[in-house]
């Protein structure tokens, strides 16, 4: 039994008892414990890869304070490591659960006391989808901070196996009629107010905006508004005609909410009216599509209505918490508008370039004009089932109006 054990080895064939090891590691010790606010789940984006954007927590359960050095993210099965970040990298995209809460920020984000948690935003790159890996796991290395009768220690932990989502991300239409577009605070930047939108809501942490996008119109000269940005019809964006991205039905219409006076932040209304005159529609089992900050008096769908792709639902206005009139588009889990945001792809449109510098509706009118820096892409063309990246200007291909009209289910 020895010889032929020896010759397995020898030969570079696993043993089952080897086999089985590998499946079933031997539990350790670790300091930190992780957890996820969401189900890991790939999308395609349009510079060709697959980006896995979601949100590490860890808690320290040590008595000693931590400071975390390097977090990896790696392939459970391979130990590849997919992507690693300490220094500024780590601190840039780290911060305590009262720091991503509030405006409260620790000055050490990597440092983390006894049963103290932290969150850390993550964005998975993979250029192929056969170098998707199917669970994940996180390599966590800290250090302790000394005190008077403990000089510092190093502590490696392998924490947070994961797997990742299989289904598929939601394929959407276009969600306007043609023109060009520019996806405001969309995927994956870690550092806007959608990617970093925690709440916590009914108990759970959630981050409805994590795949949001803020669609404002442009003009040839990339121009967002023209004019006194004081005015609503100053913005090329007000009025546009909003459209069905996805067949479905109606389960949310609400249309009894005003504009918001461009340029300043308004005051935020309360949290059911945060969205103001928007639609959502179910359009798959756990998947809701959300259109927000409406003209007040131009939703046309109602309740229980079916919709086709393409059918005209209402105009793109100012109301709810919204600066400057844009369209916020996002696909959830619930009908509500702050449950987990999921991931998805447009069958078709092309990419022409970015805006270089950040703008959002917040600031969008309180620039010197509405010229947008605009600088165009390395590879500019057609993409198919792609999810634009942040400050990516886009065209979509002319929607013809629709002529159903939205009829109850029988």
């Amino acid at each position: 039994m020895l010889l032929v054990a020896a010759m397995v080895a020898l030969a570079g064939i696993a043993t089952p008892a080897q086999a089985r090891a590998a499946r079933d590691p031997v539990p350790q010790f670790s300091g930190l414990a992780a957890t996820f606010i969401t189900h890991p789940h790939a999308v395609r984006a349009s510079d060709g890869r697959f980006h896995i954007a979601y949100e590490l927590v860890l808690t320290n359960t040590t008595q000693y304070a931590l400071d975390l050095g390097d977090v990896q993210v790696r392939d459970a099965r391979t130990h590849r490591v997919l992507r690693s970040l300490s220094g500024a990298a780590l601190k840039s995209r780290m911060n305590s659960i009262l720091g991503a809460t509030t405006a409260m920020a620790p000055a050490r984000p990597t440092l983390l006391a006894p049963n103290a948690v932290g969150l850390v935003w993550l964005d998975v790159t993979v250029r192929r989808r056969a170098d998707l890996p199917k669970t994940l796991d996180h390599r966590v290395v800290s250090f302790s901070e000394p005190t008077a009768s403990q000089p510092s220690f190093r502590l490696e932990s392998v924490v947070g196996r994961v797997a990742l989502r299989t289904r598929a991300p939601v394929r959407l239409g276009p969600p306007v009629r043609g023109g060009l577009w520019v996806a405001a605070e969309g995927c994956c930047d870690f550092n806007t107010h959608h990617r970093r939108g925690l709440l916590v809501v009914d108990g759970n942490e959630v981050v409805s905006q994590r795949f949001a996008i803020d669609w404002i119109k442009l003009d040839r000269r990339h121009r967002a508004w023209v004019g006194d940005p004081s005015h609503l019809s100053s913005y090329f964006s007000y009025g546009e005609p909003l459209i069905a991205a996805a067949s479905g039905k109606v389960v949310v219409a609400r249309d009894r909410a005003k504009n918001s006076p461009p340029p300043d932040n308004p005051e935020p209304p309360d949290l059911p009216d945060l969205p103001g005159n928007h639609v959502v529609i179910r359009i798959g089992p756990g998947l809701y599509l959300l259109y927000a900050h409406m003209v007040p008096g131009s939703v046309r769908v109602h309740v229980g209505d079916r919709v086709r792709r393409g059918q005209m639902l209402g105009r793109l206005g100012n109301s709810g918490n919204s600066a400057t009139p844009h369209l916020h588009l996002q696909v959830e889990v619930t009908r509500s508008f702050l449950s987990d945001g999921v991931p998805y792809v447009f069958d078709r449109f092309s990419l022409l370039g970015r805006i270089t510098e950040h703008i959002s509706d917040e600031n969008l009118g309180l620039r010197p004009n509405g010229d947008l820096p605009f600088a165009r892409a390395r590879r500019p063309g057609a993409r198919h089932r792609r999810m634009p990246l942040n400050l990516q200007v886009v065209r979509f291909p002319h929607a013809k109006p629709s002529s159903h009209s939205a009829a109850s289910p029988g």
